[in-house]
């Protein structure tokens, strides 16, 4: 069975589709299900350059997924997810948001480090500007404080750190290990992403090293394409599957009604 668990469409405005066009590609790859999984309303849309507004998600993007499970069911399981920014300060409203809808899934992913995008190509240069270390470790941080939270069911991409190419420079594995000791009290599933093949760094997110500790730690796994376009839903499976046969005993996680169980790829 295969899912694709991380997919965009155009209420997010930095990618291109519709949710039904996702759908419709999922179906002609054979996937067993898809997730549809914008990225989270903040408060006071905040940050609404690059994501739906609360009122686009309650007129817009709610009831369209729902529309979608209906009229697919049958060919494809539809999944209603999100994709949430963990962002300290937010934590009240965002367990208060997700509450209010029926989500089968919710992934947690650290896309800012205090007011820094530091995965938008328009700030890649304040890599120049701080120390690496500490940026891997801040990273890392956020990571732990997601898991903590209790707000969300998957880890999203999370290496995400590397997307351009920069590495610490000294050691990791510590901090990796602290990290991830963490992820799996909290229960969390970690997603095997392969937009990173289509970025910069060109590797998967996560890192091998990472997957063997995954592995070691007995932490569940998901697969998403982070697809931006409906051609993207699927992308490199092959390889993901791969990994998880490797680092997963050839098993993946799904979720209903944030209720996780797991089937064989």
């Amino acid at each position: 069975m295969l899912a694709d668990y991380h997919t965009h469409n155009y209420l997010c405005k930095h990618a291109d589709g519709t949710l039904e066009q996702y759908v419709q590609h999922a179906i002609s790859l054979g996937l067993d299900e898809i997730g549809l999984s914008d990225h989270t309303p903040m408060p006071d849309n905040w940050d609404h350059e690059v994501r739906m507004t609360e009122a686009q998600f309650w007129s817009d993007y709610a009831p369209e997924v729902q529309r979608l499970q209906e009229a697919y069911r049958g060919r494809i399981t539809v999944k209603f997810g999100l994709e949430g920014d963990f962002m300290p300060g937010t934590e009240t409203w965002v367990k208060e948001f997700n509450a209010k809808s029926p989500f089968d899934y919710v992934i947690g992913s650290v896309h800012y480090l205090d007011d820094w995008g530091f995965d938008n190509p328009l700030f890649v240069a304040k890599y120049d500007e701080k120390d690496v270390n500490d940026i891997y470790g801040l990273y890392y941080e956020r990571i732990r404080q997601s898991a903590e939270s209790g707000l969300f069911d998957i880890i999203g991409h999370c290496d995400l750190v590397k997307k351009f190419g920069h590495r610490p420079t000294k050691a990791m594995e510590e901090v990796l290990r602290e990290t991830f000791k963490v992820v799996k009290r909290s229960g969390m599933a970690v997603e095997i992403n392969t937009s990173g093949l289509r970025k910069p760094v060109k590797e998967m997110y996560p890192s091998e090293t990472i997957l063997a500790i995954l592995s070691e730690y007995g932490i569940p796994l998901t697969l998403g394409s982070d697809a931006h376009t409906p051609g993207d839903v699927g992308k490199d499976f092959g390889l993901a599957k791969a990994l998880v046969e490797r680092y997963g005993n050839g098993r993946i996680s799904v979720f209903t009604q944030r209720q996780r169980s797991e089937v064989t790829v």
